[in-house]
């Protein structure tokens, strides 16, 4: 597994664990990759804002990231922009 800053976002650091997954199929293996992420505020080093298990397995790592960039940021603009209030079911719909 593998920690990544990926960036940092109106107060926020958006963080992200990488972790591969070998999924066995009749023909071969493929690699895939699973992504958990969180957020913090700047300021406090310790406290965790909001912890997400994507539920997405990803072709590669560079693609978890990217789109974890843009599922964190579009989840700290709703946060800030409409309150905290039913903001997870809202970016990840059933």
């Amino acid at each position: 597994m593998k920690d990544h800053i990926v960036g940092r976002y109106r107060g926020f650091v958006i963080t992200a664990r990488v972790e591969p997954r070998t999924i066995r199929l009749l023909d071969g293996v493929i690699v895939r990759y699973r992504v958990t992420w969180s957020l913090r505020r700047r300021r406090s080093t310790q406290k965790v804002t909001e912890d997400v298990a994507d539920p997405i397995m990803y072709d590669s790592e560079n693609a978890a990231l990217t789109c974890v960039d843009r599922r964190a940021r579009t989840f700290i603009d709703a946060m800030l922009g409409e309150g905290v209030e039913d903001t997870t079911s809202n970016l990840f719909p059933s």
